[in-house]
């Protein structure tokens, strides 16, 4: 069964991505094989106009991954659509985790599409080692691969879009504990979410940073490459550990019942 309501979720929430991931792929293709004539004039420009188009074609998916996510979770549960889903013989516990499951592919499946696009647009040498190089100026010591640093990047984007959605779940169901004024009550919750997770973030990194004899840097104007490794990772960690619990939360949220519009 959870086969067939993942299903059903990743058709809902890929409704419009799906023609998105395509065309966004399409167009940068399109504009890497327009910039290998910017010898000439007219050629470069067009290659920009592409560029440009991709970069906003990127930014859309992003953004719609976010929104598309958040309305199907919101349809599914308390709009016209939930009488049909409370009314399935599931329990309230699998509805959910499809819904969890869903995203998280979702949300995979756009940031390898957006970076592969980026990719094949902004790919060169020359940029690789450039971004290598501006990295130095900050972070001594920096070894780290331009190819890899883009990496680790996207990897936490990808976890902090976790949890912006598993906090975004949550605080929809906890909107909906309450009889009126629910959309602006769900808007207060996720800023109660996400200001609390800059709070943890920020505490767990003055601690890491002590412990590993770093907490100077919080000041200094150049990083040593392993206080920019320990951010990175206690930044990554913490947002998987945030969306771990904000699920347990909205688990136990949504078990109590539903309380339909």
């Amino acid at each position: 069964m959870i086969k067939k309501l993942l299903k059903y979720d990743l058709k809902k929430m890929t409704n419009l991505l799906i023609y998105l991931y395509p065309i966004t792929l399409a167009v940068a293709l399109l504009t890497r094989l327009i910039k290998l004539g910017n010898s000439i004039q007219l050629i470069f420009i067009i290659g920009q106009v592409f560029s440009s188009i991709t970069y906003s074609l990127v930014g859309t998916i992003l953004v719609n991954t976010f929104v598309q996510i958040l309305l199907a979770f919101n349809q599914s549960f308390y709009k016209d659509q939930s009488y049909l889903t409370h009314t399935l013989p599931i329990e309230k516990g699998k509805l959910l985790l499809s819904k969890y499951l869903s995203a998280l592919i979702v949300i995979l499946a756009s940031i390898i599409i957006s970076v592969s696009s980026l990719f094949i647009v902004l790919y060169s040498k020359t940029l690789m080692q450039g971004l290598k190089e501006m990295l130095k100026t900050v972070i001594s010591g920096f070894n780290m691969s331009g190819t890899g640093f883009i990496l680790l990047i996207a990897g936490i984007i990808f976890a902090e879009i976790c949890f912006l959605i598993s906090a975004g779940f949550t605080a929809i169901v906890k909107a909906h504990t309450y009889n009126e004024k629910k959309v602006l009550k769900g808007l207060i919750w996720f800023a109660v979410f996400y200001m609390a997770s800059m709070v943890i973030t920020f505490i767990v990194a003055i601690i890491s940073l002590a412990i590993s004899g770093n907490a100077t840097v919080i000041f200094a104007e150049v990083l040593p490459e392993s206080a920019f490794i320990t951010l990175l990772s206690v930044a990554l960690v913490i947002y998987i550990t945030l969306s771990i619990a904000c699920y347990f939360v909205c688990n136990k949220l949504f078990a109590k019942g539903v309380n339909v519009d």
